[in-house]
């Protein structure tokens, strides 16, 4: 099956999630992209847990790619390098700002070989005096943007976001960045050169937090599991175990009141309207859990679903990948190889722009193929 992008060749320079992640995306949509790695693997092989031999975090996003092996400390592989960027559409790299330069992979070396690349570079903080020097990883972009200290509960140390959001979500501006290039070549002469800075990406994930505190000059304070501007939105305990409720608007807000018996509160002048039930949501989750805490999660899920409240369960990742709902979206599909027949992966939400996946390479899988293809020169 061909993709949108079939005929495309992305040679990838980048390591762990965010570039990997990108590549990943436009690689389900056909394109041909080239993982260069140093002969001992990228970062992300050597993550635990593994399953099959490899890395769970290499496997989540490398699928649908080549695995090429060079050692690009040495001059031959560094040219035969470049003689693969003659042929392709785009390169993105990871390094840190100055990095490419030094191995003669920046920008103005490669557009030499390739005055029609796209080159697209990921970064931390920009390639500017402040930021070029300033070490990016994702737990470290969070605390910079305020995620971690918004996120847990009052009282409580910063707790940062289960998901690599800011690495995972700089992967999907970049694809963006990439995928809008291409789409312009016809109308722009020479080379393009693009940047993501994670920075970029976590003030974006903060979006409305940002616009408050721009508002206000106050940052946001941690809600557990609800939201600063929105009551009941949280989870709450209920006979046998937690369920979360969202009852969005004050229409719903009544539902749940009803449904529950407490009616009254729904006119009490505390809570009808929004920014009451936010001022004094502390004794509202209280009023409302006493009386979630009498029946069962099942038993609220349907009854809540019949007053037309929104409610769901509390699951961890292993729970919700088994619900029916995951396999009627089709969403892990089987994907054999030899060393793991019992492999699974994740599909990305593509839809019928996307291909069928294919297993992530092994560690210089297509090396002798592409050094063939380009004629040897070591």
């Amino acid at each position: 099956m061909q993709g949108v992008y079939s005929g495309i060749r992305i040679v990838d320079l980048t390591r762990v999630l965010a570039g990997p992640y990108a590549t990943m995306i436009l690689a389900q949509m056909g394109a041909e992209v080239i993982k260069v790695e140093a002969p001992d693997g990228e970062d992300s092989r050597r993550l635990p847990p593994r399953w099959g031999g490899e890395s769970t975090t290499y496997l989540a996003v490398n699928q649908n790619k080549k695995s090429l092996v060079l050692d690009l400390k040495q001059t031959a592989d560094v040219n035969a390098l470049g003689r693969i960027v003659e042929s392709s559409d785009v390169f993105i790299e990871s390094f840190r700002p100055g990095t490419a330069e030094r191995l003669g992979l920046g920008y103005d070396d490669l557009v030499k070989r390739n005055p029609r690349l796209i080159y697209c570079s990921i970064n931390a903080f920009g390639q500017g005096p402040l930021g070029r020097d300033m070490p990016g990883y994702d737990a470290l972009l969070q605390a910079f943007s305020g995620i971690l200290k918004s996120t847990g509960h009052a009282g409580q140390p910063p707790a940062r976001i289960g998901p690599s959001a800011i690495d995972l979500s700089s992967g999907m501006w970049a694809a963006i960045q990439i995928m809008a290039a291409l789409a312009q070549r016809d109308r722009v002469a020479g080379a393009q050169r693009l940047e993501v800075a994670l920075v970029d990406a976590s003030l974006n994930l903060m979006c409305h937090q940002v616009m408050t505190a721009l508002a206000t000059g106050k940052s946001p304070e941690p809600q557990g599991s609800g939201a600063p501007a929105v009551a009941p939105y949280e989870v709450f305990e209920v006979g046998d175990g937690e369920l979360m409720v969202a009852a969005g608007n004050d229409k719903l807000f009544r539902q749940l009141c009803a449904e529950v018996g407490l009616s009254e509160l729904a006119d009490d002048p505390r809570f009808n309207t929004m920014a009451g039930r936010v001022a004094n949501r502390i004794g509202l989750h209280a009023a409302l859990e006493e009386r979630l805490k009498i029946d069962t999660s099942d038993s609220w899920l349907v009854r809540l679903a019949r007053a037309g409240v929104p409610a769901g369960r509390v699951n961890g990742v292993a729970d919700a990948i088994v619900d029916p709902v995951v396999a009627e979206r089709g969403l892990i599909a089987p994907c054999p190889t030899a060393a793991n027949p019992d492999l699974k992966l994740l599909r990305l939400p593509l839809g019928s722009l996307g291909i069928a996946p294919t297993p992530p390479p092994s560690l210089g899988q297509h090396t002798d193929e592409l050094l063939k293809w380009i004629g040897d020169g070591n």
